[in-house]
């Protein structure tokens, strides 16, 4: 619908979560700009977020964070979005708040200066302090197009913008944040009939105003090719990015989407010959239809040492001329096509995207319906209509953006210049007028349904898998997970089940993009994971290839283990060797190593998505009857050394180091609930103990959250920290400080309330996309839970006495002596005021887990 003053309104029900998107696209974006105003639009969407009439001083987020929200906005091309993603009963508090804002936002000089700081680091952080900083964008418009609208940098300049003032601002809303220039979009558990009465309510009596005419954006195609070389000090390699002008999608679409699947193409495929790693293609700086034509089609890569940026663009000529032929791709074609479609399917499963996706398509192109005719349009894609498109592409005219290694950092100056050229003149009081709006009480949040499984079976097959099946039929796809602890000989030498499952993750992936799925097979030190989706027709293809990996008579030749650089993953494999004695167990025999660790007896399959419950069951039997539990005794359970120990992995070169702390605690279900408030009690979420603390410090320094999880055959509850080398004892000794203060001062009734709303609004986000659900349900079930724990906990949770939480927390996290690592550059002397602490110094080589003194 469209209301009185020119909003265009758009409502989306989607069955199936307990939660709603919403999102305003104001049709404004860097290409609006004047000279003189680079940059303007994405600061102004940073004070967007600042203030308004009735929720001054950043109260913007209070509702957001209380209930386990997001918030955010973006700016690109020609348009720049906010959203919020809440429980459904926040429903009016969200529309509330993105009036207000439309209505009457509040522009000061200090939110400004505010801004701008935090602007300055963004663009250093993303184009000067980065290696290949602006490659390929936003330098590579630059190069392709001559007008200032299309040229310019979106970052603009922060010496320019500094000049800005709130009467600036202030015009700038007037100018471009009209209702009739925004599309405002409710997407989730929503009615339509109740949505129009709330938008009606709170958008309907903010004034009508102008809308300042779109800009003219047309300009020719170039006439020769266009080079651009850059320096950049302190890489190892040329980067080298092309860039070539895509058809207007507005008028010629099947021409835009040929362009689309091509780019798949590219990316699939690569060169004809090895020219370096794999080339990045794709249509949109931003995404696929992302941006009003003039839009472009990239392609970026690192060429291989010696292939010159002349020698890599004749491959890519000699690519596309080699596809000009129509019979030569139309294997390659359907393939692309079935992989786009099912990942359309599976990006726009999520509501986010699917909300945010809808409010872009209307805002741009005044279809919001394309999204859902995307798959079908480009099924309709043939060989010849990507042929046709090879052929325009070798016979267009380019911009190629090449940045070699330098002695000194050297950039193109602005394609179209804007020296001396003044920004246009604020009138003056225009930001004070806008701060003289009636303030408004926000309403409050209505009742919240608790979240429902469509279907659900769980069953135990006959080779001792469990299996979890779950009926989601937003999208035409099936999410599936099948995790397996890796045992013993896998926690002692994780790297070798890395190097173990490198070959068959990459055989699995070829053969499910062939169906349109995907395949992926990862370790993380404590579970093998095999993971990805399938079109609901592919699924027995998925649970084939599946099959073909856990079936297979040998284990594949292993590659070299990569390098870890995470320093979670390195400090857990360190304690996991330090608690189980530091064996390492089972060096070679890689084929004992596989069996240990393919036991269907240990493992869960789950399936959330497009399929029959109660059928699933029996096509994973079906499929997996030959796997079976490998011969010799049961598994004993572990017994645990030095978990009170504090291990020290030295990591020269660290900027920051990690902190785990953590004390082990066996399975209690009974007592789970009260466990689960006493997390975010002490330090999981916005509001827990950890956080305050940290916030009340003269500046934030650290990072530090608690969670529980599973390590080896064990629940911990644990303390991260991303911290400083050097505040790492004044870190250790406030969490500590916090730990003892549990015991001293529990937490009561209040503090319990706040984190159980908390709590059940977060655990609504779960049934946001059948991708989330099928992970959160796998961890569920590999943590000890049934697979309805995600049904069962609102009510458990509501019911928990404080008393409970309160002994809870001093259980968890109220431990005299916690154990745990810091995998940092600290030295162990740092650490001498931890007198009650047995710090444990461990050797680590680069990149490898810990290995025992």
């Amino acid at each position: 619908m469209t209301l009185s003053n020119g909003l265009r309104v758009l409502v989306a029900p989607w069955p199936g979560t307990p939660r709603v998107a919403v999102a305003v696209h104001y049709r404004v974006g860097f290409r609006n700009e004047p000279p003189g105003r680079q940059g303007f639009a994405h600061l102004f969407e940073h004070l967007m977020f600042r203030g308004s009439a009735s929720l001054p001083d950043g109260r913007f987020f209070d509702h957001v964070y209380r209930l386990a929200g997001t918030a955010n906005g973006t700016t690109h091309q020609d348009f720049t979005d906010y959203y919020q993603v809440l429980p459904s009963a926040a429903l009016e508090q969200a529309l509330f708040s993105e009036a207000d804002r439309m209505r009457a936002p509040r522009f000061t000089a200090a939110n400004l200066a505010e801004q701008l700081a935090g602007i300055e680091q963004e663009i250093r952080q993303a184009v000067v302090e980065r290696p290949y900083g602006g490659f390929p964008w936003p330098l590579l418009p630059g190069v392709l197009y001559d007008t200032f609208a299309n040229a310019h940098d979106g970052y603009g300049d922060v010496a320019l913008l500094r000049r800005t003032t709130p009467d600036d601002c202030a015009e700038f809303f007037d100018a471009h944040y009209a209702p009739g220039n925004a599309v405002l979009t409710i997407a989730g558990d929503v009615d339509p009939d109740a949505a129009r009465i709330l938008v009606e309510r709170h958008f309907g009596d903010i004034p009508a105003r102008p809308v300042r005419p779109a800009p003219d954006l047309r300009e020719p195609a170039p006439r020769a090719d266009r080079w651009v070389v850059c320096g950049e000090p302190g890489v190892p390699a040329t980067a080298v990015a092309l860039g070539y002008r895509l058809p207007d999608p507005a008028g010629d679409l099947p021409g835009y989407l040929a362009h689309v699947v091509l780019a798949r193409l590219l990316t699939r495929h690569g060169l004809a010959r090895p020219y370096g790693p794999r080339l990045d293609a794709s249509c949109g700086f931003f995404g696929m239809l992302a941006a009003k034509d003039p839009d472009t089609l990239v392609i970026a890569t690192l060429p291989a040492p010696g292939v010159t940026p002349e020698r890599l663009v004749a491959a890519v000529d000699e690519r596309w001329d080699e596809w000009a032929d129509p019979g030569r791709i139309a294997g390659p074609v359907a393939e692309a096509v079935r992989g786009l479609c099912a990942e359309h399917h599976r990006r726009h499963g999520d509501l986010e995207a699917r909300c945010r996706a809808l409010g872009r398509l209307e805002a741009l192109f005044g279809r919001a319906g394309l999204l859902d005719e995307l798959p079908g349009l480009l099924a309709r894609v043939t060989p010849e209509q990507v042929a046709r498109a090879a052929r325009g592409l070798r016979a267009a005219h380019k911009a190629v953006l090449v940045m070699e290694p330098a002695g000194r950092r050297t950039r193109p100056g602005p394609a179209v210049p804007v020296a001396g050229t003044p920004a246009p003149a604020a009138r003056r009081g225009a930001a004070e007028r806008l701060g003289r709006a009636a303030v408004r009480p926000m309403p409050p949040a209505g009742p919240q349904r608790d979240p429902r499984l469509q279907g659900l079976c769980e069953t135990v097959i006959a080779n001792g898998l469990r299996v979890v099946a779950v009926r989601d039929a937003r999208v035409p796809l099936v999410e599936l997970r099948l995790r397996m602890p890796l045992g013993t000989p896998g926690w002692a030498r994780p790297e070798r089940v890395d190097a173990l499952a490198a070959p068959d993750r990459v055989r699995a992936s070829r053969s499910a993009r062939a169906f349109g799925g995907e395949f992926d097979l990862s370790t993380d030190g404590q579970w093998l994971d095999a993971s990805g989706y399938a079109p609901s027709g592919a699924l027995d293809d998925w649970l084939g290839v599946l099959a073909g990996l856990l079936l297979a008579a040998e284990p594949a030749e292993p590659v070299p283990p990569p390098a870890w650089h995470d320093p979670d993953r390195v400090g857990d494999a360190a304690l996991r060797r330090h608690w189980l004695g530091g064996s390492a167990g089972h060096d070679d025999d890689l084929a004992g190593l596989r069996r240990s660790v393919l036991d269907p007896a240990a493992a869960c399959l789950v399936a959330v998505g497009d399929l029959d419950p109660e059928e699933f069951p029996a096509h994973a039997e079906k499929a997996l009857l030959g796997w079976r539990a490998p011969d010799g005794p049961p598994r004993r359970p572990l017994t645990l050394h030095g978990t009170e120990d504090l291990l020290l992995v030295r990591r020269p070169g660290l900027a920051a180091a990690r902190l785990t702390l953590c004390a082990v605690r066996p399975f209690d279900g009974p007592a789970e609930a009260a466990r689960y408030l006493a997390t975010a009690i002490f330090g999981g979420y916005a509001r827990s103990r950890l956080v305050t603390r940290i916030l009340g410090r003269d500046r934030v320094e650290y990072e530090a959250y608690a969670g529980r999880d599973v390590i080896l055959d064990t629940h911990r509850a644990y303390v991260r920290a991303l911290v400083p080398n050097a505040l790492v004892p004044a870190a250790l000794a406030d969490i500590r400080a916090e730990m003892r203060r549990l015991a001293a001062d529990p937490p009561g009734a209040a503090e319990t309330a706040a984190a159980r709303d908390h709590c059940l609004a977060q655990l609504l986000s779960a049934f946001d996309s059948p991708r989330l659900l099928a992970d959160l349900i796998c961890q569920a079930v590999s943590f000890g839970q049934g697979a309805d724990w995600l049904e069962r906990l609102p009510g458990l949770l509501r019911a928990v006495p404080p008393a409970d939480v309160a002994r809870a927390a001093v259980e968890l996290y109220g431990t005299g002596r916690p154990g745990g690592v810091i995998v940092g550059d600290v030295d162990e002397a740092l650490l001498a005021s931890g007198a009650d602490l047995r710090i444990v110094p461990l050797s680590s080589g680069p990149g490898r887990a810990a290995a025992m003194p």
